[in-house]
């Protein structure tokens, strides 16, 4: 990786990129299904996600839901594959999957699984609003899951050699800024910034950032785990990308980097420090 010594902005995603919970969305989905009509489906949709999460279900990380629809679909070799929950094929569009791709849901992370299954159930926004802020609330009270990484922490408090790190993630500050602050790096950032309103609003942004600083886009580098909301834009402008991908996936564009976990994250930040002493010297 010889193009490491010229990153100088490195963006950041929060979730899934400083920490891991792997246990959140199931207190989540209780919490959206509760006292509705879908209460008893309950443990079948949470089985369900699990799999989808493993990788061992027919719809799978890098799939595209269509709310309308209440189908799947699936870029493979320059065609739509378009399926139901069972993977029975369905009717398609070769241009479904162009553009901006408005109405459907990307699966990229396990948040945006919890998002499939309230359009699913027909979840009204505003329970969808409460049960968000309830569940990151018992994440904090140490009710899941959630768990700091403090070699990566540390590794990123002390990169240095860049022009700016930057924390972007599309939560609102209400609740991100007690996330940041559990995890003691709220110092670590030259930047941060909520409610961006990934990926377009990624992409504006880091057009704006590149004027202000005077970089290029290869000198752009964006970590993150889901990959359309944090990498496409930035592989879209030419700059250098790091996926976070722990479980199969169906998605098909080839990243600088792919890491499966943060352990794997921090030794590669490390070799960025180490590209950037060589380049400074």
């Amino acid at each position: 990786m010889d193009w490491l010594g010229q990153i100088e902005v490195v963006l950041f995603d929060l979730d899934g990129t400083l920490y891991r919970d792997d246990m959140f969305y199931k207190r989540y989905l209780e919490i959206l299904l509760m006292e509705t009509e879908h209460e008893a489906a309950l443990q079948d949709v949470t089985e369900e996600l699990t799999r989808m999460l493993e990788g061992q279900h027919l719809c799978r990380i890098g799939d595209w839901y269509h709310p309308g629809r209440d189908i799947w679909m699936r870029l493979f070799n320059d065609r739509v594959m378009a399926f139901d929950w069972k993977g029975e094929p369905v009717e398609s569009d070769d241009d479904a999957l162009e553009g901006s791709r408005s109405g459907l849901i990307y699966a990229g992370d396990a948040w945006s699984l919890v998002s499939v299954t309230a359009h699913r159930y027909g979840i009204s926004e505003e329970k969808r609003r409460a049960a968000f802020f309830q569940v990151r609330k018992e994440m904090l009270a140490g009710a899941s899951g959630f768990t700091k990484h403090n070699e990566l922490l540390e590794t990123i408090d002390s990169l240095t050699g860049l022009q700016a790190k930057i924390l972007l993630t599309n939560s609102p500050s209400e609740t991100a800024q007690e996330f940041i602050h559990a995890l003691g790096c709220i110092n670590s950032f030259d930047e941060i910034h909520y409610s961006t309103g990934k990926p377009a609003g990624l992409e504006s942004f880091s057009r704006e950032l590149m004027q202000k600083m005077n970089v290029q886009p290869h000198q752009l580098l964006s970590i993150g785990d889901h990959a359309w909301n944090d990498l496409y834009p930035i592989r879209s402008l030419g700059g250098r990308t790091v996926w976070i991908s722990p479980v199969a996936s169906s998605e098909t564009e080839k990243w600088d980097v792919n890491v499966p976990g943060l352990d794997e994250l921090t030794e590669f930040l490390k070799q960025l420090q180490q590209a950037k002493a060589v380049a400074a010297s």
